[in-house]
């Protein structure tokens, strides 16, 4: 039985998920067993391409062969991701911080949210577009943080909905945030810019 979550705590594991194809790759094999020639052909990619991003992955455990298959007198082995989902941990964030393809990898991810709040009605000011990210990364870590405390302490899971289960876990996870006296802070300030614009928008 494969976990639901696996969080990574080898910061040389964490930084091959910097790279877009190997996150592609990771998606299709939470899903689905595929074989090389499968993920080149959905993701348009050169074969030995995806032979060589698989090797990575194998290596460091993210993956594993699930069956072999003969073909044309040849084996074929299909693949399948460990777990449902990856967590890189909290506790690494200082350290990949230095490793330039992950850091650039988690500034375009803050860039999105950021993007994102256009989706909600909210117009950021350009004067403030900075101080906004910077909040919106702080609110994103201590969220990360909580979500690692909560899954460490999951035991066994218990014959509910899987809805019941997820808004249990989000309640848990809020009642984390609350004691986390930076997020709070970084939230309220993060408030303060949204409700401003909506105010400018409105005026």
């Amino acid at each position: 039985m494969r976990h639901r979550v696996r969080v990574i705590k080898d910061p040389e594991v964490a930084k091959l998920l910097a790279d877009e194809t190997r996150r592609q790759i990771l998606n299709k094999l939470r899903h689905d067993e595929l074989s090389a020639t499968d993920l080149a052909k959905a993701l348009n990619k050169n074969h030995s391409s995806i032979v060589h991003h698989l090797n990575q992955l194998l290596e460091a455990g993210l993956i594993e062969v699930a069956r072999e298959e003969k073909v044309r007198n040849m084996v074929q082995p299909y693949y399948r991701s460990v777990s449902h989902g990856f967590h890189v941990a909290y506790s690494l964030t200082e350290a990949l911080s230095q490793d330039p393809d992950y850091s650039a990898w988690q500034e375009e991810y803050i860039d999105g949210m950021l993007l994102a709040l256009s989706g909600y009605g909210v117009s950021v000011p350009e004067a403030r577009r900075d101080e906004a990210r910077a909040l919106l990364q702080r609110c994103y870590l201590g969220q990360k943080k909580a979500y690692e405390e909560r899954i460490t302490k999951r035991t066994a899971v218990p014959d509910v909905s899987k809805y019941a289960a997820r808004n249990t876990a989000n309640i848990l996870s809020h009642m984390l945030l609350m004691k986390d006296k930076e997020y709070m802070e970084a939230l309220s300030r993060l408030s303060e810019i949204i409700e401003e614009s909506e105010e400018d928008q409105r005026g």
